[in-house]
């Protein structure tokens, strides 16, 4: 009996290590740059696996990463240590905002060197990091007495002559929490009172105070020379000032001694320092977008990835199934589709073919002749199945997150209507039924949460929380279903490409259209990418915005593959955020059935609004 559902989604900084480490795949490049010494920036929409990443890189997973590669932290080759900001007071206090520039940023960097080495001594005290050695003892204890009591300039916290070295880094912990918490007191003080009065505690800096300590770790005997890496996580949650104070720290390039791995969403406030120079790649850091990686040549490792971590869940909960065989296809469906292929392939035999290769044709129209199909006069495209492993890969559109938690859904479904709890594997149509169920909560549900009231607005922005004028969402929503529901009726005709899920401007786009796919990317409703310009002869890229493949069931669009792309003028975008379905009846009547390679969706007249092209 399956006691557990194996999808379920647990923070990873409540991860035992154990678990960490058995949960955790590598299977991209881009991991290695992020193991390597050197400032990075990572990222990427929520739930895309930042935060797994800088769990496992923490030293106590690191010691256990395999039942047959366990070392001791004096053999690691970094020191992994976890700074998590989602839930950090410091920034959202909006007193700060009313102190002067230099003094803003005297206090906020204090306050950030206080709460970041209370997390990466917190991590350091975790005793079950340490053998007992009392040479670690000792060392650890002169490290207090000679490199941090002087710094702190406090003869009042002592250490204890027998203290082991966990209790060291505890007690470093604590001294800095207390400093911390005395900062953020005098900040929240400052809401009382008219006046801004003096800050009486001590001020600490990174090149000062951080870099020293960290440099002088050393002096421990289980830390030989190793290079400390500050797992930075959530740093989209930083005021602007704080961005700023961060981004000074990357400027120094002082790497060698601290890496600052930082993790965040896409909206990044900036890469200004408090100088006002820019911090740029791959001079000051090195940049990876995970998306990017997942959605472009490289998305071929994100099905091995999420296969890995399926199968690693399920043979975690004694269900010893293949992810095929756990989330199998509809048969019938599946078995309907593979007739149309033959077909495809027949007519390239006799010479019929529109395709280069042989199986041109069957991957390129018989999914979508089949979803056609559905949609006569019978309108049950609707019946057609979400399901099978493939599908749902495809679907998560290179998110785990997006997977795991429709996977957990599934299986909860499964377990209420079996006799006896023991599942094998997911049915079809428990399968096809969430997936849909997920699609419209997504964009009907989970978008219009972003939207604030006018009142509160302004407010909110200031403290940092994802939201926005609620005139955004909604002209976030209408593209969406604007750009659905056109790639549904190209899927429906007969087009010599009819696989299409992204966008491309042939023109310039306006700063309100260029502001509203920029929402859509931050939020995860669009991913980003580049292509070819449509101007062969000036030559040159230009953006390519994806639609998330999770909306595909709205629109009974084929998730599988998409290989065209529109090319589209700027003002019918414009149209498409204030008025979609006006939009999509125009376009309805314009849409003609038979084209070649290049398609146009307008006469003669008007073939330079909107094109279709092959893609990659």
């Amino acid at each position: 009996m399956n006691s557990t559902n194996p999808f379920q989604i647990k923070t990873p900084e409540s991860l035992a290590p154990e678990e960490a480490v058995s949960l955790f795949v590598d299977v991209f490049t881009d991991y290695q740059k992020i193991k390597a010494q050197g400032h990075t920036f990572i990222m990427g929409p929520r739930g895309i696996g930042k935060s797994m990443i800088f769990r496992y890189l923490e030293p106590d997973c690191q010691c256990i990463k395999s039942e047959y590669n366990k070392v001791k932290i004096n053999e690691l080759e970094f020191l992994g240590l976890y700074i998590p900001l989602r839930n950090a007071g410091f920034t959202k206090i909006t007193e700060l905002t009313r102190l002067e520039r230099n003094a803003a940023h005297i206090i906020n960097e204090h306050i950030m060197v206080t709460f970041f080495l209370q997390k990466v001594f917190t991590s350091l005290s975790n005793a079950d990091l340490y053998d007992e050695n009392p040479e670690w003892d000792s060392s650890a204890r002169q490290y207090y007495n000679e490199e941090f009591l002087p710094r702190i300039r406090g003869d009042h916290n002592q250490i204890n002559d027998n203290a082991r070295i966990h209790e060291v880094f505890s007690k470093m912990a604590t001294v800095m929490e207390r400093f911390y918490l005395q900062a953020i007191d005098y900040t929240k003080r400052l809401s009382f009172t008219k006046d801004v009065y003096p800050y009486d505690g001590p001020l600490y800096e990174y090149l000062d105070f951080v870099l020293p300590l960290m440099s002088h770790l050393s002096v421990i005997k289980c830390f030989p020379q190793q290079t400390i890496y500050f797992l930075i996580d959530d740093a989209h949650c930083l005021t602007t000032i704080q961005t700023q104070i961060l981004n000074f720290w990357v400027s120094t390039r002082t790497s060698g001694i601290v890496s600052l791995k930082i993790s965040s969403q896409y909206n990044y406030k900036h890469f200004y320092t408090i100088t006002g120079a820019t911090i740029d790649t791959p001079h000051d850091y090195s940049e990876i977008d995970m998306t990017f990686v997942y959605t472009g040549k490289a998305k071929p490792k994100y099905k091995e990835r999420i296969t890995k971590i399926i199968e690693k869940r399920l043979l975690n909960a004694n269900i010893h199934k293949t992810a095929d065989e756990f989330f199998p296809p509809d048969e019938e469906q599946e078995k309907k589709i593979k007739e149309i292929e033959e077909m495809y392939l027949k007519k390239f035999d006799e010479g019929r073919g529109r395709g280069n290769k042989r199986g041109d044709d069957a991957l390129r129209y018989a999914r979508p002749d089949f979803i056609k199909s559905l949609s006569g006069t019978s309108k049950s495209s609707g019946t057609y199945s979400y399901s099978g492993f493939d599908q749902l890969v495809h679907l998560s559109s290179g998110i785990v997150r997006y997977f795991l938690e429709p996977a957990y859904k599934m299986y909860a479904e499964a377990v209420s209507q079996a006799d006896n709890h023991i599942i094998d594997s997911i049915p079809p149509s428990i399968q096809s039924q969430t997936i849909r169920e997920e699609a419209n909560n997504f964009l009907f549900h989970d978008l219009p949460r972003y939207a604030l009231p006018e009142d509160v607005e302004e407010i909110q922005v200031a403290i940092g929380d994802e939201a926005y004028p609620k005139e955004d969402i909604d002209k976030l929503s209408n593209l969406i279903q604007a750009l659905g529901g056109l790639f549904r009726q190209i899927l429906l005709s007969d087009r010599s490409e009819r696989r299409v899920f992204s966008i491309a401007i042939s023109d310039s786009p306006s700063k309100e259209v260029e502001r509203i796919l920029a929402l859509g990317i931050q939020l995860g409703y669009l991913h980003s990418s580049t292509i070819g310009r449509k101007d062969g002869k000036s030559g040159g890229r230009t953006k390519l915005y994806i639609l998330n493949r999770r909306l595909s069931p709205i629109w009974t669009l084929d998730p599988t593959a998409f290989a065209g792309y529109l090319f589209v003028q700027n003002r019918l975008l414009e149209e498409a955020m204030l008025e979609p379905f006006t939009l999509l009846r125009r376009l309805g009547k314009t849409l003609p059935q038979e084209s070649e390679y290049q398609l146009s969706l307008f006469n003669v007249d008007d073939e330079q609004e909107f094109t279709v092209e092959g893609g990659e």
